[in-house]
């Protein structure tokens, strides 16, 4: 048994200032890595291409979003090996490669259709590729060199997606001059030579992936005593809650827009508040669990979404989509960084990588079902609202979970339940 607080140390030699001057350039490379990742890019973007999509080869939008499906076949699958792989071999082993293979599935992407096959079998191809591109890659490098400024250091490098969303309206643009290969072959062009360049120069080269490791960062619970816990068990219920209906409203939010007469790049311009937004909550999220105990700043922000949704069931207008969008991408800035944070904080840093694997699985499983059964739901009955009002209730039901939890661990090495 190996005791270690999971709270943040006092060891002089790990102040703030001194964790920020090593650690920026991990930060950078981190939050370039999300933002291209799975869960940025290829999830923020895909709205904008539903009905470039479905105008080129004639698919309805729930074959479209069925590739959602695929897009988070990697996470899905492929957790819990590339945890342990990341915590075996390091985090710059398994980044590089995966960051190539991601740009390799948009150029794949490019060149799919016109039938249905080819276009699924292309987002598996980059969820594969590009299974190591996750959150899980980034935030074990942030939480293994930084200790007491980790909420903080987790929003700013999952600024990434916020930054990801933003670039909604920039493919749409290029998207309607140029056609919507050319949106799949820009994203591919910004992974090989910005994120690519900033991972290799930035991520250290050591396996253990961090140069000055934390306190806590040889001990931990293990997986296999980890997810018999309630505590694992409320974290990946929640996440799982948020992240289906979040994926619901991230995606189809440009086409519901379209679909109440407003143009599509007024639509995509109002998504890019949701970027915005996003970046604010990243920041804020991280601030906040710094100092606040966590779970209740994870309330918070779970249920924020909650209103956004009942903004537009309730009304129309682009002064309402507009503060939707703001709403949820507070929401959007809060899920992966608040599971990074909360994992390493009740269960420790040895075997976080699987730890994470795992209730990454399980969000990546949220994320695959949200936008394909609000697609369904669409077709069966014509309109979002049985959709919005599925959402607001797993929004509410998450935020009522995750507050339940308790105290951090203090004994993280202890078999005892969390």
């Amino acid at each position: 048994m190996q005791n270690a607080m999971t709270q943040p140390s006092d060891d002089p030699s790990i102040a703030p200032a001194n964790e920020w001057r090593r650690g920026w350039g991990i930060v950078v490379a981190a939050a370039l890595g999300v933002g291209v990742g799975l869960t940025g890019l290829p999830f923020y973007s895909f709205g904008v291409f539903v009905k470039p999509l479905e105008a080129a080869f004639g698919w309805s939008r729930a074959e479209v979003t069925t590739g959602m499906l695929f897009l988070s076949l990697g996470s899905v699958l492929t957790g819990p090996l590339i945890g342990m792989l990341i915590d075996r071999i390091g985090v710059r082993a398994v980044a590089l490669p995966s960051l190539l293979g991601l740009a390799l599935g948009f150029v794949f992407l490019a060149w799919s259709g016109p039938t249905l096959a080819t276009f699924y079998a292309a987002w598996a191809a980059l969820a594969l590729l590009g299974c190591g591109t996750t959150p899980l890659t980034w935030t074990r490098a942030i939480n293994l060199n930084f200790d007491r400024m980790r909420g903080l250091a987790l929003g700013t490098a999952l600024l990434g997606t916020g930054f990801a969303s933003i670039f909604g309206p920039l493919l749409q643009g290029l998207i309607a001059a140029r056609g919507w290969q050319a949106g799949y072959l820009a994203i591919a062009l910004f992974i090989a030579i910005v994120a690519l360049p900033a991972a290799y120069f930035g991520l250290p080269r050591t396996s253990s992936v961090t140069t000055r490791p934390t306190p806590a960062s040889g001990a931990g619970v293990s997986w296999g005593d980890a997810v018999k816990t309630s505590t694992f068990v409320k974290i990946a219920a929640s996440i799982f809650l948020m992240i289906l209906a979040q994926s619901s409203a991230t995606v189809h939010f440009v086409p519901l827009l379209e679909d109440r007469g407003i143009a599509a790049a007024d639509a995509a311009a109002t998504a890019g508040l949701l970027g915005l937004s996003i970046v604010v909550g990243r920041i804020l999220v991280g601030y906040l669990v710094d100092r606040i105990h966590g779970p209740y700043v994870a309330a918070l922000f779970f249920g924020l979404p909650a209103l956004a949704l009942l903004l537009l069931l309730t009304g129309e207008g682009i002064g309402v989509a507009r503060g939707a969008a703001i709403l949820l991408g507070l929401a959007a800035g809060a899920e992966v960084d608040l599971l990074a944070f909360l994992i390493s904080r009740y269960f420790g840093l040895r075997h976080y990588g699987a730890i994470y694997g795992t209730a990454l699985s399980i969000f990546g499983l949220g994320a695959a079902m949200g936008a394909p059964l609000t697609s369904l739901a669409l077709a069966s009955y014509g309109t979002y609202t049985i959709p919005l009002v599925i959402g607001i209730l797993a929004f509410i039901a998450g935020a009522l979970i995750i507050s339940s939890l308790g105290a951090y661990r203090t004994e993280v090495g202890s078999s005892r339940s969390a």
